[in-house]
């Protein structure tokens, strides 16, 4: 039997790919996509349907974000009335307001389903135990580790959140010149084995050039990948990159700097920023820290994570990092402040990084 996937939109697109790119193959060999959004996430609809590549056609329905009547009333008298008679129902209300997954899953379930129809609802829950999980209703994990079997793309996945990496060109206002100037911004890239040598080299020594600092986060952060990888092919799926140049996507008028990030790993899909300075200053580390979260979180989304690679005391590290989740708000910490005391095994911090904080293991 065939079914009809229904999913809740919300700023957040990248999820809500997630779950249609393994529903879609989980559920039954014949799934139709629809779509429920608001007028605030056309932009995030339109940019899931171009992912989708099989849903280009899906129907759509716009509805409210935070008001139970119009929702239910929008899923009672445009989306129930087009559903067939003898497909299954699966909702997936990752994305979108409360509001919006409650009153569509209430309003079918209200419907007078035939007796031969079944539905079901799922979730993906980005912070289970051993990491991202798709569940139903009843607990089951229809997916047990959301990132396995997808393909890795830093492009795709800024393109679903709405921006675009180098390389550009790009023209914007430089206060410290006064003056509007414009920089040609190159392609993420991949270090050459010299650089990573270099990177190695310097990790031992005392670093005071932070293009030296970023290769050995490089270096160390790929010879950790690669020794998961080698443990466990399913882990294989990832990208790491040095310099990458975001832009927010059709901004070539914008007079807003494009931000640059030091090295980003992509764990099929999860963002993991590395960020780094010489510098052990507190306020100068804990704005770098603020920086990381907030860039990461717009290029990989509410789950991104990142790093700040810095010359900080062992012994001001927990104190900032505290600062830094308060100030974001988060009850997890999403952004951690590693210093010059991890530097020399730096492969193995970032190795014990993945497999424990991030289950990529």
């Amino acid at each position: 039997m065939a079914t009809q996937l229904i999913m809740t939109v919300g700023t957040n697109p990248l999820p809500v790919w997630v779950a249609w790119y393994h529903l879609k193959d989980k559920l039954d060999a014949s799934v139709t996509t629809r779509l429920v959004h608001t007028a605030g996430t056309s932009d995030e609809k339109e940019r899931l349907q171009k992912h989708c590549g099989h849903i280009p056609d899906v129907q759509t329905y716009e509805t409210s974000a935070g008001d139970p009547g119009k929702v239910r009333d929008k899923i009672n008298t445009r989306l129930i009335p087009s559903l067939p008679t003898d497909e299954k129902i699966h909702v997936h209300y990752t994305g979108g307001t409360k509001v919006m997954g409650v009153e569509t899953v209430a309003a079918i379930e209200d419907f007078a389903l035939p007796s031969n129809i079944d539905m079901k609802t799922s979730y993906l829950d980005a912070r289970a135990p051993n990491g991202p999980t798709i569940v139903d209703w009843d607990s089951n994990k229809l997916v047990t580790d959301t990132r396995i079997d997808v393909n890795p793309s830093l492009t795709n996945i800024a393109d679903l959140n709405g921006f675009e990496l180098g390389p550009f060109r790009h023209t914007y206002w430089k206060r410290e010149v006064g003056r509007e100037v414009t920089e040609d911004c190159p392609e993420p890239s991949q270090l050459t084995d010299e650089q990573i040598d270099a990177g190695n080299a310097a990790l031992n020594g005392f670093i005071h050039d932070f293009r030296l600092l970023e290769y050995g986060a490089y270096a160390a952060m790929k010879a950790a990948l690669e020794k998961i990888c080698r443990q466990n092919s399913q882990r294989c799926n990832y990208e790491l990159f040095h310099n990458v140049y975001v832009r927010r996507s059709n901004a070539t008028t914008s007079r807003v700097r494009p931000f640059e990030l030091d090295v980003v790993a992509v764990l099929g899909y999860q963002i993991v920023v590395v960020s780094c300075t010489v510098s052990g200053g507190a306020d100068e580390v804990k704005a770098k820290g603020m920086e990381a979260i907030l860039r990461s979180r717009q290029l990989g989304g509410d789950e991104a994570r990142a790093i700040v690679l810095c010359s900080v005391r062992q012994q001001d590290q927990p104190y900032i990092e505290a600062e830094l989740q308060d100030e974001t708000g988060s009850s997890d910490l999403p952004l951690q402040i590693w210093g010059r005391h991890k530097w020399q095994s730096l492969s193995d911090h970032f190795y014990k990084y993945l497999r424990r904080d991030l289950h990529w293991k």
